[in-house]
């Protein structure tokens, strides 16, 4: 019997999201149901992200996530194509590539920016719909302040810093709000007076920006962006524009070289083409499954489709996307498994649940209304973060969430991340080279010493049982010498003195005698987590442990010094000195050793040491794992090759 076949066009949030859930659905019928997703890109898109790359936050690395990682051990299959017609009769899309026939179609090709053929808009406005739009508009502005600093005649030099962003909503918003942060450091690096000779510019042509929004919040934002600086034009329709200038409803004539069309988004050319029923502004309509009129096996989702609830219209945001690509997805689900005869359950009417809005005005500062709840400033930003790393969790896992913290905290310049430029400033690599010897060192003098008294030859174990000596009355007596001689890590200023690991005299054993302590421990006892692994593990096998102790600090203080595998080296490290630390069998010179074995884990290994060659060839050989993929847990960007890149592409 043929497969099924399920095609989704568009790699957008409501394809992904569907692609996602359809996989969960047949991930045990692999061999009865094949998932296509094709879009003309290799990556998803974080549309509601393009500000910060167009105001030079980010780079454009932060708001793309490839299709290979997303669906890496997954049974959807992507295929990278343009598609120009949908042959709904004989169930086949044509593309510039190939041709792909189905049995359950899912439309998901998102929106464009509309400009209500306004005279202009389209030959001589920027957009900000796309990666590619967002790029462009970051290099205009760069070449336009450049341009500025020559430019002699005062009017032509105020025109060119003039910088308007036309609409009110979330995208104008926060375009403005990014230019308001980078504008004054781009005229600064170029000598421009930002305060005395920028214009910038906020036009709407209703009578509130962020209408969404209640009045607490939005007036907050008005206030933020006024004392940034910002003109906000209200009831100022545009109703012309030119290569230099625009003109509003009220005959106002702003001359400027960048104006950004923000003013609305409507159904995509192509799918307006289609010859479905029609919504409205180039939406096609559905039904309460998503289903579209004309053919039941033709699904639309997201913000191309068009659907009346409770008298309004589903609105073009993220979580419409994704919760009508689920409706959408259980209809698909439901046909799908009824026709090869398994248990399915009936879909449910779509029904909206939206939890609120959030808008950044800026990387440091936001306002939002979410659960009825209004918030402003630090805390709305980091409640937009929390938002962001959810969604990225569960498009792509841990990878996704720990990029987004470095895009979007650790690693923006110029304090514009929630936490300033606390984080941006990076220590030269090859600095550590200088610790990582002498941990290495340190370890090393650490388990010579241990060999020197004897831990590899004394087969009783003594040198490690960390338990009650036998015939003690109490645990107490844990610390006798004559038991449990273990010796601390050496001091950093004491490198070649070994200390012996007894936190007191054992009381009822005075035959042991004293033992010279040069660090007193930083614990007057052990902590019960210790005294529990010790009398469950180590006392089972003393000399099995007390072998691998010395092992490891051989092991560990070689691959420093060598500089391989110094991520696992530094893990090892960190374990043994918190089991030094809790037992107490340390003083405080086993701070330094955590202290430094953090600092290892950010890759000193590559500063002259061997992981600059071994570790590229690992994390390779990692992320071809069935686990690295069932997980994402990736150390690198997946590296494909040509033959396998182009079956991924659905090339034969």
């Amino acid at each position: 019997m043929d497969k099924k076949q399920i095609v989704i066009l568009g790699g957008g949030y409501a394809g992904v999201h569907a692609a996602k859930a359809l996989h969960k659905a047949f991930k045990k019928q692999k061999d009865k149901v094949e998932i296509t997703l094709i879009d003309k890109n290799r990556h998803h898109i974080l549309m509601t992200e393009l500000h910060e790359v167009a105001g030079n936050r980010v780079d454009e690395a932060s708001v793309k996530i490839s299709f290979d990682r997303i669906f890496s051990g997954k049974m959807v299959r992507v295929v990278q194509d343009r598609i120009t017609s949908i042959d709904f009769e004989k169930q086949v899309l044509t593309g510039d590539r190939a041709s792909y026939s189905y049995d359950q179609l899912l439309i998901s090709t998102g929106a464009q920016t509309a400009d209500f053929n306004i005279p202009g808009v389209k030959e001589h406005a920027f957009y900000l719909w796309s990666l590619e739009d967002a790029l462009k508009l970051r290099t205009h502005i760069e070449s336009t302040v450049r341009k500025a600093v020559k430019e002699a005649d005062e009017e032509k030099r105020k025109q060119m810093l003039t910088f308007v962003v036309a609409g009110g909503g979330f995208t104008g918003v926060e375009l403005i709000g990014e230019l308001t942060e980078w504008l004054p450091i781009l005229c600064k690096k170029h000598g421009i007076d930002f305060k005395k000779e920028v214009r910038l510019i906020n036009c709407e042509g209703l009578g509130n920006i962020l209408n969404m929004l209640p009045e607490k919040p939005r007036e907050k934002a008005v206030k933020r962006m006024e004392k940034k600086g910002v003109e906000i034009m209200l009831n100022s329709l545009i109703t012309n524009v030119e290569a230099d200038r625009f003109t509003t409803k009220n005959g106002d004539v702003i001359k400027t070289e960048t104006l950004v069309w923000t003013c609305g988004v409507r159904g995509t050319e192509f799918c307006e083409r289609l010859p479905l029923t029609d919504g409205k502004i180039g939406r096609k309509a559905v039904n309460e499954f998503m289903q579209s009129p004309d053919h039941q096996n033709v699904y639309l989702a997201g913000d191309g489709m068009w659907f009346i609830e409770d008298n309004r219209a589903v609105p073009q945001i993220v979580e419409a996307a994704e919760q009508t690509a689920k409706t959408a997805a259980d209809g698909i689900t439901y046909t799908i498994k009824q026709e090869l005869g398994l248990k399915a359950t009936p879909p449910k009417p779509y029904k909206s649940n939206f939890h609120g809005y959030m808008v950044s005005i800026g990387g440091t500062y936001a306002v939002s209304h979410t659960a009825g709840i209004s918030l402003s400033g630090f805390f709305a930003m980091a409640l937009k973060h929390m938002v962001n790393l959810y969604y990225q969790s569960g498009v792509c896992g841990v990878n996704a969430i720990w990029g987004y913290i470095k895009h979007e905290i650790l690693e923006v310049k110029d304090r514009r991340s929630l936490i300033g430029g606390m984080a941006t400033y990076k220590v030269p690599s090859y600095w550590t080279v200088f610790l990582r010897m002498y941990l290495g060192v340190m370890w090393l003098i650490e388990g010579i010493g241990k060999i020197n008294k004897g831990w590899l030859t004394d087969t009783t174990g003594s040198k490690v049982y960390w338990g009650a000596p036998a015939g003690a009355e109490s645990a107490d007596s844990w610390s006798s010498a004559s038991q449990a001689a273990v010796e601390t890590v050496a001091s950093a200023s004491q490198a070649a003195v070994e200390t012996v690991a007894s936190a007191s005299q054992a009381a009822g054993d005075a035959a042991a005698g004293a033992v010279e302590q040069f660090a007193p421990p930083l614990l007057s006892e052990p902590l019960a987590i210790f005294t529990w692994i010790n009398d469950t593990f180590v006392a089972q096998a003393p000399y099995f442990f007390q072998i691998m102790i010395v092992l490891a600090e051989l092991g560990i203080g070689l691959l420093f010094l060598a500089g391989l595998f110094t991520f696992p080296a530094a893990i090892v490290s960190l374990g043994l000195s918190v089991m030094f630390l809790i037992g107490a069998l340390a003083g405080k010179e086993i701070l330094w050793y955590m202290a430094v074995s953090i600092v290892m884990l950010g890759g000193a290994g590559k500063a002259f040491g061997l992981d600059y060659w071994v570790m590229p060839y690992i994390k390779k050989l990692w992320n071809k794992t069935p686990l690295a993929k069932k997980t994402y847990f990736y150390l690198d960007e997946p590296e494909f090759t040509k033959k396998q890149m182009e079956r991924k592409l659905g090339r034969k």
